[in-house]
Order: C-alpha cells, then structure tokens, then sequence
C-alpha cells in the first residue's frame, strides 16, 4: 500500500474504458495538480478492494488515468480488504487514494458504525465512481421471497470489513 507496505501485494494495470472514470479522473488531476508542482515521478498506492470484486478494476483504470495524463505522478492499484481497510490506510498514511462505500467513509470521518470512538477526520471524499445498487438473492425453495424472511438464515455480504 504506502511505500513501505506495497511488497506483496497484487497490482493492475489492464486497459480500462477511460469515460467510466472521466469524472474522477479530472477530480483527482485537479487535486494532484494543485497539491504539490510536478517534479520527479512520485508513486501514489491506490487500496482498492479484492481482485474479485468491482474496486480493483475501478483502481486499476484510476491508476492508468493518472498514469497516462498526470505528469510526474506514477499510480498503481493495491488489492485490500476494501472500503474498511481502507479508511485505515489512508489514516496511517499507507495509502494516498482509496475506494470506499459512501457510508463507510461517513462512518470513518465521523467516528461512528465500525468505527466509533474512531473518529478519522483527516480523511475527504472526493467524487463518487458508480451509484451503488444492491442485488439480494435466495435460492429458489430456501423459503426467503422478503427482507422479512431474512432473521435466522445465513446470509453472505462479502469478505469481513469490505464495507
């Protein structure tokens, strides 16, 4: 992640479709651009999330944006365990960038959920990359056809701390 917790970890730099992130990426060009004068190459750590899920590929693009149009800067996406993990990295200064969920991110500045008593107020949002839906699903005959089904069955919501 930062420099010094980058050995190991999984990197990307596969061709992604460069509108997705048009948006974010002229957000992070003007907040690169204006924070700091272009010099030499200076890394920027990406934590994005698992190889499996949507943050790696969203890092990965991110990173080649900056890569490609952002002189003096060098990006690469980092594999985590997403949007929890990741407001820690970016509070311990291990990462520059990091995907989040928008209420992950409130929770994290505001020292509440997961992170309460926590309060990370040194973290700042910077644009939004998709909306965000939720798919629930059941197996068919399992019983569940509502949210009210739910108590009492085993339900999955991805790797621990993702968001």
């Amino acid at each position: 992640l930062g420099r010094k917790a980058r050995q190991g970890r999984t990197t990307m730099s596969n061709s992604v479709n460069r509108r997705t992130f048009g948006l974010l990426g002229a957000a992070c060009a003007a907040a690169i651009g204006f924070g700091a004068p272009a010099m030499a190459q200076t890394q920027l750590s990406i934590a994005t999330g698992g190889t499996g899920g949507v943050y790696y590929p969203m890092g990965g693009g991110l990173a080649e944006i900056i890569n490609n149009h952002i002189e003096g800067y060098a990006a690469t996406a980092e594999v985590t365990g997403a949007s929890v993990e990741n407001m820690g990295l970016i509070a311990l200064g291990d990462a520059d960038l990091a995907i989040g969920l928008a209420d992950t991110v409130a929770q994290a500045y505001s020292g509440t959920g997961r992170f309460e008593g926590q309060e990370l107020s040194m973290i700042r949002g910077l644009g939004s990359l998709y909306a965000n839906m939720v798919q629930i699903v059941a197996l068919e005959g399992s019983g569940v056809t509502s949210l009210a089904d739910l108590p009492g069955k085993r339900v999955s919501v991805g790797a621990p701390g993702s968001g």
